[in-house]
């Protein structure tokens, strides 16, 4: 569904560059360069093989490549060399105790009329798992340290100079697949998302999830997403004065 909601809030929008920030294995960053035309994307992570395969994963697209190897800090951003036209900060904030400082900074590289596209986990779906598996995220290292409601997302966005264009609770169909991926114990790395888990949990939960999908898209992903929010989609815009 974020690949869906990144081309609609995307579309008409041009960018030369962009920056993402803590990709993981996802391919949201070329999704965001195929929607606005840009063909320049630079990655930042602590994790040299994600960046490795990111860096792969272009090759076959032809968009041009920078990584940036470094645990993320508003000193470390502020020294990349921006501007960029679409930032996409996803799942990462909810992994920093100084998540302010880092958005400011994000913020600061964004250029002027620029996109930043940000997701997080909702507080709601945080604590479900919580209360279904009490060691969630527990001494995980790089994992889930802050919670966000939407007014904590407002207040955040506000307080490092960003104004929200859009925000929309979604990923309905992980709500369901998290439900049972932490409750049936299953292994996964907190930095990165990456399942380490196999055998029939994984096959059921990719049953779960691929199901789920169709389902909620089919009858409605905007009403399921307000029902079983597992994260918010965040569009947001420099404030001006």
């Amino acid at each position: 569904m974020i690949d869906g909601l990144l081309t609609w809030h995307l579309k008409g929008f041009s960018a030369a560059r962009i920056l993402d920030v803590g990709p993981g294995y996802s391919s949201f960053g070329r999704t965001a360069a195929a929607t606005t035309g840009a063909r320049e994307i630079t990655y930042v992570d602590c994790d040299t093989s994600v960046l490795e395969w990111q860096k792969a994963e272009n090759a076959k697209t032809g968009v041009q490549t920078s990584t940036e190897l470094f645990p993320l800090s508003a000193g470390g951003i502020d020294r990349l060399p921006g501007p960029y036209d679409v930032i996409l900060c996803q799942e990462v904030l909810e992994h920093l105790v100084d998540a302010e400082a880092v958005l400011a900074a994000l913020a600061r590289q964004l250029s002027p009329g620029g996109r930043m596209v940000i997701t997080v986990p909702t507080r709601c779906s945080e604590r479900w798992l919580k209360r279904l598996n009490p060691a969630y995220m527990r001494d995980e290292p790089h994992g889930h340290v802050r919670e966000f409601s939407r007014a904590d997302l407002e207040r955040l966005l506000s307080g490092c100079g960003l104004a929200a264009e859009v925000i929309l609770p979604t990923q309905p169909h992980y709500f369901l697949a998290h439900t049972w991926l932490f409750g049936t114990r299953m292994k996964i790395e907190g930095s990165t998302g990456r399942i380490l888990s196999g055998g029939w949990r994984m096959r059921i939960m990719s049953r779960l999830l691929e199901g789920s999908r169709r389902f909620f898209m089919a009858t409605g992903p905007g009403f399921w997403g307000r029902l079983l929010p597992r994260n918010y989609f965040v569009v947001a815009t420099r404030r001006t004065a």
